[in-house]
This record gives structure tokens, C-alpha cells and sequence, in this order.
């Protein structure tokens, strides 16, 4: 089995393929700086160096560990961070990532997968393709729309890539410590903890969830596959959501009678964007198991049966 390297493998996306490529027998290895990840996310058996993968000092830690694919998910994540900080997002987003490229060019590594974001592509009233204009509103996109831009600029250097958009993904597994990335995970904390809910921006804002679950099954056919070397990925459900209606979801599901207030929008919010995933089921041959209301359903189960929210 391939060495396998993943950045940001104490968060939600990292640690759950990190446990799921152990029990397939890889050898991993993991890197993250605890800013946002938690350690009791790591598998037993991953072998961890903490740092941040943007220097040199943590990178030299595994040039010799013989590493064959490179899952990129370490990053700033949250727009609103990244208006407040851009110098932060542009160090742990942009720079990280070609860090990371220049490494897989001297250590002859084989495969690249990066986490970029829906953020690329700004707003739209339609659902977008992997064709579609790219207009990100905030730093946090233009970092990302970059490192796709610098990962294509690589492939000159043979690199072999592959670019996952990934749109709004949730479910067990995701802290509810965070409340400025990822619109299901901030809305069940605060109905949670404070039995009450602060929306950020209007009601009729849209978006695309999609399940762990189904996002793991889409990781574990990419990663290796020689199909998948050059190309961009959306990676979510194909479906168009309106906060208005999650929030109706959300009250059925949690039986908790919570007051909501609306305020204004975070700087440079998305409106609306919904993907359209045609490509990656056509390509990789897969069907989504899960639609929000059946993994929401499971995220609210995980969350009732935990005694740490």
C-alpha cells in the first residue's frame, strides 16, 4: 500500500478519510497545527507531526517517508476569517499549497488532491459547473481560486493533480466549536448551547449540503486513479437549499423550540451557489446516498448520543 500524506488531518474532512484509508491498511501520515483541528480526532494509528505545512522545519519531517499522494484539506476556511485576516488566509491557503507542490516535485510523489471550495466561483442563480466563470467575493476564494491556478501552473513540473470544489459539507464528526465556518454545524451549536439562533444575512440566501459520508466515497475512488490526474471537481449534492427551509428542517429534527434573529450579513457573503455535479457521478460512476434530509437526520442522531456538544 501507498504512503499516503494528509494535511489539516485533525479536522472533520482529514480525520474521517485518514481513519477510513487506516482500516483499508495505508500508511498515514498527518499534518496539523491544532488552530482549528482536536487531537482525539487522530486515528490511533496515523502518525502525526504537528506543525503548520507551509514550513520547511514540518515538511522535512516527512522527506524521507517515501509519501505517494498528497491530500491537501489544511487551511483557512471561513470567508468571514479571511476579510478580517487576509495576510493569515493567504499563509495557511495559498503559500501552503505550493509549499507542498515544490515538495511533491523533489520527493517524486504521484498524486495531488487539493480542497478548493465552491467559494471560487462566487454567486449564481444556477447551478454551476466546472465550466462555469470563476468570480470569488472573498479573500478566502481568490486564495483558493490561486492555488488551483498555481497546481495547473505545476502540472508543467508533471504533477499529477486533482481539484475537489467542495460545496457545504456536514454531518457526524464536524465540532460544533466553530462558529464562522459552515452554515448546518454554526446553525446546531447555537440551537444547542443557547437554545436560540443568530442568522447571519437573509433568509433566502441558498446553498448545496453534502454528507460525509458520500464525500468519503467519492475520496476513496479518486484517490490513485489515474482518470481522475488533471481535472476539477464539484463535490456536492446538485441541490438547492434556502436557509429558510434548514432552518425548518432544523426544528423538526431537534424538537428544541428556539427564537431566531436575523441580522446582517457577514462581509462578502455568498448569496447563492448551488453545484451541478453531473461530472463527478458521470466520471466516477457514483450516486449520492444521502439527500439533507436523511443526513441531517443522522448528524442530529450523533449529536443527541454525544455527552460533549
Amino acid at each position: 500500500m501507498k504512503n499516503i500524506l494528509i494535511t489539516g488531518c485533525a479536522g472533520f474532512i482529514g480525520s474521517t478519510i485518514a481513519n477510513r484509508l487506516i482500516h483499508k491498511g495505508f500508511k498515514v501520515y498527518g499534518i496539523d497545527d491544532l488552530s482549528t483541528g482536536k487531537l482525539k480526532n487522530l486515528p490511533k494509528k496515523l502518525i502525526f507531526i504537528k506543525g503548520k505545512c507551509e514550513q520547511e522545519k514540518v515538511l522535512k519531517k516527512i522527506k524521507n517517508k517515501n509519501i505517494k499522494v498528497i491530500l491537501h484539506f489544511a487551511g483557512q476556511s471561513s470567508g468571514e476569517k479571511s476579510f478580517y485576516d487576509p495576510v493569515n488566509d493567504f499563509n495557511r491557503n495559498l503559500l501552503s499549497t505550493v509549499k507542498l507542490l515544490d515538495f511533491y516535485t523533489k520527493n517524486k510523489c504521484e498524486h495531488f488532491i487539493y480542497a478548493s471550495s465552491m467559494s471560487v466561483y462566487g454567486d449564481s442563480d444556477r447551478p454551476v459547473s466546472e465550466k462555469s466563470f470563476c468570480n470569488p467575493k472573498a479573500f478566502y476564494g481568490v486564495s483558493k481560486l490561486s492555488s488551483e491556478n498555481y497546481i495547473k501552473m505545476y502540472k508543467n513540473k508533471n504533477i499529477n493533480y486533482t481539484i475537489l470544489r467542495f460545496f457545504n459539507v456536514y454531518g457526524p464528526g464536524q465540532t460544533l466549536d466553530n462558529l464562522r465556518q459552515g452554515i448546518i454545524r454554526i446553525y446546531l451549536s447555537q440551537i444547542y448551547k443557547s437554545k436560540k439562533l443568530l442568522v447571519k444575512g437573509s433568509k433566502y440566501r441558498f446553498r448545496d449540503f453534502i454528507y460525509i459520508d458520500d464525500v468519503i466515497d467519492i475520496l476513496l475512488k479518486i484517490i490513485g486513479n489515474k482518470k481522475c490526474y488533471g481535472e476539477t471537481f464539484n463535490v456536492g449534492s446538485g441541490k438547492k437549499y434556502y436557509i429558510s427551509e434548514v432552518i425548518k428542517m432544523l426544528k423538526k429534527k431537534t424538537k428544541i423550540k428556539f427564537p431566531i434573529k436575523y441580522t446582517k450579513g457577514t462581509p462578502l457573503d455568498q448569496t447563492g451557489i448551488c453545484s451541478n455535479n453531473n461530472k463527478i457521478k458521470k466520471f466516477l460512476k457514483i450516486n449520492l446516498k444521502y439527500n439533507l434530509n436523511s443526513g441531517l437526520q443522522k448528524f442530529i442522531n450523533s449529536i443527541n448520543k454525544s455527552s460533549n456538544l
